[in-house]
């Protein structure tokens, strides 16, 4: 449970110390069940896609931020130490550089954001290898397709990476903190 101070200051000095705490909820969602009925789609069901990602086929939700839905689905789109060294989805440090093979709506937006211009044309990442990358922390799943991860720190080798994640999501739900997608559910 994340736990905060709180101190309420007065003109004559501090009143009171107490503490607010913040209820950190299951890191995986529960889907709704239907009673006795294995055929109903719930809507989280309904939305499921599948990503071919480090060569393993993988469920994620529709409409998700692709480093969110790998996450949630027990993969991760760092390689090695960035997996703890990384901005958490803001964009800023461009370790969750990946290639999206698919058709062209697989992901949304279609082209960079202002923000993936300005981290994927900064080294590591430079032209004319960057123009093949997006950020996964900055596309929405749309479609089905396929996600490649290459090698190196940052992403930016050329020798697609396979290795199985061994902790995904190494700070448990705090790796979501600063997801608003998250803050939503």
């Amino acid at each position: 449970m994340l736990t905060r101070a709180v101190a309420r200051v007065t003109p004559l000095g501090p009143a009171r110390v107490g503490f607010w705490r913040r209820p950190v909820g299951p890191t995986r969602p529960r889907s709704p069940r239907a009673s006795g009925d294995r055929d109903v789609e719930t809507s989280e069901t309904a939305d499921a896609l599948e990503l071919v990602f480090r060569g393993r086929p993988t469920t994620v939700r529709a409409g998700s931020k692709l480093r969110t839905a790998l996450l949630r689905a027990g993969e991760t789109p760092h390689n090695g130490d960035a997996r703890v060294i990384n901005c958490r989805g803001l964009g800023t440090c461009g370790t969750c550089a990946v290639q999206i093979l698919g058709p062209e709506d697989a992901v949304s937006p279609g082209e960079w954001t202002a923000t993936e211009s300005a981290r994927l044309n900064f080294p590591p990442h430079a032209p004319p290898g960057n123009r093949r990358l997006r950020l996964a922390c900055q596309v929405r799943v749309g479609r089905a397709c396929e996600v490649r991860k290459y090698d190196r720190f940052w992403g930016q080798g050329d020798a697609v990476s396979t290795e199985a994640a061994e902790d995904a999501a190494p700070l448990g739900a705090l790796e979501f903190l600063l997801d608003a997608e998250e803050k939503e559910r």
